[in-house]
């Protein structure tokens, strides 16, 4: 069996790579709203609106409708910032965990030491009985819960996390408590003094965007460089060359002509951003096909 490159594929595992672009515009997002709301507040008189009539929208009437709009969009745009934010944190943490138990399954089974466990995801071998369910409930409670346990799980699993880890436990549950309020906020677990009464405003401030794009940012980046991505390696890129083979209808032309690697770089440039380069996809086909 042909070896799979040792090198990171981005200098980062992949599911860092992706986070890091998906972070840059949520962070823009939030910078544009913030520089460009006294030149909205103040732009009323200079914007022309249609007539209105029936099927026409977003007419205002007087400058104080549109100032209370304007607060509203910027208090909207903080909501989406932050969760959006808190989000992106646990689809990395769900992927670069879950990649990491596939490729190394001794972390929770020692009798596996030694085995690589994308032969069971590829269907190569059988897995033991139980272990994609194991694998799933051990992903699960990094996920969910108080930040404290999660990090706890963590811990059982990968080992001691590194203290810059840890040490964000209080400010990854402020953003975790803030993001549940507001997607709660419209629903039926929001504080009413009646089921008819509006909902009351969950509060977003500047400094609490600013906050939890750092903050994740600072989580994602340590936890991949000294905990993750060591353990994941190449596996995420073999993985989507596995799901990309399979459904890649030119595949055994590709290959006849010499331009499969060529083909899989686009491919995943797409969405990541970076090319991993013709050398690199050639080493995981080789691996692939060596399984």
């Amino acid at each position: 069996m042909r070896k799979l490159p040792t090198a990171l594929p981005f200098g980062t595992s992949l599911a860092r790579q992706v986070a890091r672009q998906n972070l840059t515009p949520f962070n823009n997002i939030f910078w544009v709203s913030e520089r460009a709301r006294k030149y909205l507040r103040a732009g009323f008189p200079s914007i022309r609106f249609p007539p209105a009539g029936p099927g026409v929208h977003g007419v205002f009437n007087t400058e104080e409708e549109w100032l209370f709009a304007a607060d509203e969009f910027r208090d909207w745009t903080r909501q989406h910032v932050l969760i959006s934010a808190a989000s992106l944190l646990e689809v990395y943490l769900y992927s670069i965990t879950k990649t990491a138990l596939q490729a190394k399954p001794e972390l929770i089974d020692r009798s596996l030491t030694g085995i690589d466990g994308y032969r069971f995801v590829f269907e190569k071998d059988t897995p033991p009985a139980g272990w994609k369910k194991s694998i799933d409930s051990c992903v699960d409670g990094f996920v969910t819960g108080l930040w404290k346990d999660r990090i706890r799980r963590l811990e059982i699993v990968f080992g001691n996390l590194p203290v810059n880890l840890t040490k964000l436990e209080s400010d990854l549950q402020k953003i975790q408590n803030k993001r549940n309020r507001i997607a709660h906020q419209f629903g039926l677990e929001a504080r009413r003094n009646a089921p008819w009464d509006a909902a009351s405003h969950v509060p977003v401030g500047a400094k609490d965007c600013e906050k939890a794009i750092k903050t994740v940012s600072t989580f994602i980046a340590d936890a991949d460089t000294n905990v993750f991505a060591n353990l994941v390696g190449a596996h995420e890129i073999l993985s989507l060359y596995h799901d990309w083979s399979r459904k890649e209808p030119n595949l055994y032309r590709y290959k006849v002509l010499g331009t499969c690697a060529a083909k899989f770089c686009d491919h995943l440039g797409g969405f990541a951003g970076n090319s991993i380069g013709k050398n690199y996809a050639n080493a995981i086909i080789s691996h692939y096909d060596s399984l």
